[in-house]
């Protein structure tokens, strides 16, 4: 996960502001970026220990289980389980998100990250799912390389095209694009 700190631009620790999870959690969700995934694993057994229904501590012990062992099958049930117990959480989502992306199933990820998006827009564990479903996915162009410059702008595009805002604006450019061109030419 550090790799994607570092691509986000997150050395300073600040991705873990800005959700109302418990200290403990962030503790340990910080561990996990650090790359110390025996650790963070640890720390989410524990508070899972303490306080058996906390959602956010049970999904971040799918993403160890899923990122250290590989058992994404377990990891996947871990996952689920958090949703089940807290169905208006981006946490478990996110989990989802997240183990679907590093097992390749990339739809199913980034179908899960988007339902995270709805649920918590402003949750920053969800720029780590989507940096990974932006790393994995092929680049837009095939045969150029990932960082070609045609390639690095249009997928800066079709990740900008995320948000319904900027589909919608879009869409009205290409349709006033059309009319200014068809009042050009009739």
């Amino acid at each position: 996960m550090s790799d994607l700190r570092r691509l986000l631009g997150k050395e300073n620790g600040s991705i873990c502001q800005g959700v109302a999870a418990s200290p403990q959690v962030w503790a340990a969700f910080k561990l996990l970026m650090n790359e110390d995934r025996v650790g963070a694993e640890q720390r989410f057994q524990r508070i899972l220990k303490e306080n058996p229904a906390d959602h956010e501590a049970l999904a971040g012990l799918a993403i160890c289980v899923a990122e250290r062992t590989g058992r994404f099958v377990s990891a996947t049930k871990l996952a689920r389980e958090s949703v089940r117990r807290a169905p208006k959480s981006s946490a478990g989502y996110f989990a989802l998100g997240y183990i679907h992306l590093l097992g390749s199933k990339l739809e199913q990820g980034h179908r899960y990250l988007m339902k995270a998006k709805h649920l918590a827009p402003r949750d920053p564990r969800l720029n780590l799912g989507f940096a990974l479903y932006d790393r994995e996915r092929p680049p837009v162009i095939a045969d150029l390389s990932r960082m070609h410059p045609a390639n690095r702008f249009l997928g800066g595009t079709r990740s900008l095209m995320r948000s319904q805002v900027h589909r919608v604006l879009a869409v009205a450019m290409l349709a006033g694009g059309c009319y200014v061109a068809t009042a050009i030419l009739v």
